[in-house]
């Protein structure tokens, strides 16, 4: 299922266009609503940054512990970790899978899949 990517395939804006499969239950709600509008930023000097149109208490809380996060594929070449060395990249791990042409990023403490489109 899933592909191996380079850095080179991953630098760029990625465009949150569809959620695909979120988590059920109320406590969700918000943050399936910031993610639906958000954008990842992945810098060739690897910082990462994350936005959103509709931005929530719990993703006001992500963006506040990503500033100066960096980015870096991971080993296997199919997922990128989020984080700096301090904290060993644990902020936010992504999935990458590509399913008839489409990107989906899977966010690995979730069950969000999002459909992303690089712009």
């Amino acid at each position: 299922m899933s592909q191996e990517y380079s850095e080179k395939d991953i630098v760029g804006k990625w465009k949150v266009v569809k959620v695909l499969k979120k988590p059920e239950g109320p406590n969700f709600t918000d943050i399936i609503k910031s993610f639906s509008s958000a954008t990842f930023q992945f810098e060739e000097n690897a910082d990462f940054k994350i936005t959103t149109l509709d931005k929530t208490k719990l993703f006001a809380m992500l963006t506040d512990i990503t500033i100066d996060a960096k980015w870096r594929l991971n080993n296997n070449k199919y997922a990128i970790s989020i984080g700096n060395d301090s904290n060993k990249y644990s902020i936010l791990k992504i999935i990458l899978v590509e399913v008839d042409d489409k990107m989906i990023f899977h966010l690995d403490e979730t069950e969000l899949d999002l459909e992303v489109v690089k712009e």
